[in-house]
């Protein structure tokens, strides 16, 4: 079925390098990064890589949405059959730059986050369903609807799919945001890597 994307533009490979700057803005003060990288500088410029190789990944092998040609807002959508990046994805995906800027300890913290993460969704959403992996608003345009916009019309398609919908906030503040769009918590968890908390959250397929 094709999403009814009220406005929203779905992006490609093209458009990925502009989509990382907004990214690595929107997520700036992320906590996970934070204990990892406490310069925002440094911050930044790893941002922009790291999101570089998840928005190619994504429009491969998912679908990438933004609110206007602007960019104000960009979410990452992936079905559960795809799997999470690997080291040979990440390298094929333009990340050998990436490896060099942060190192194998980095690196590797990072991979044991994501592996954990990826073993819950597992076992908590076994059946098909779409992941949430990023919803990113430039902070100019915050607080004037963009995750709104982002999330309905995706949201209206899956339910007329009849299927779920799961998510990870990395903050409580993002968990209540998304419980208001029907997201409900299943689980808080701390990852090993960098001892961060995230709100692991579902939102049923509707009736």
């Amino acid at each position: 079925m094709e999403l009814d994307s009220g406005g929203l533009i779905r992006l490609e490979k093209g458009q990925a390098r502009p989509a990382s700057e907004v990214l690595a803005r929107a997520f700036i003060d992320d906590p996970q990064l934070i204990r990892f990288v406490t310069e925002p500088r440094k911050r930044v410029e790893l941002l922009r890589s790291m999101f570089r190789i998840v928005l190619f990944h994504a429009v491969l092998k998912g679908e990438v949405y933004a609110v206007s040609p602007k960019m104000e807002g960009i979410a990452i959508w992936l079905p559960s059959g795809v799997p999470h990046i690997t080291f040979r994805v990440m390298l094929r995906c333009g990340g050998l730059s990436f490896l060099f800027k942060v190192g194998w300890e980095f690196l590797w913290k990072m991979k044991q986050d994501d592996d954990f993460a990826f073993k819950l969704r597992r076992r908590l959403a076994p059946t098909p369903h779409w992941y949430l992996a990023v919803l990113g608003v430039d902070p100019e345009f915050q607080g004037q609807g963009c995750a709104s916009r982002l999330l309905k019309p995706m949201l209206a398609r899956l339910d007329v799919e009849k299927l779920p919908a799961y998510l990870e906030a990395s903050t409580e503040e993002n968990a209540l945001i998304y419980r208001h769009f029907g997201f409900k918590v299943l689980q808080e968890a701390v990852l090993p890597g960098s001892g961060s908390r995230m709100w692991i959250m579902l939102r049923e397929k509707g009736d």
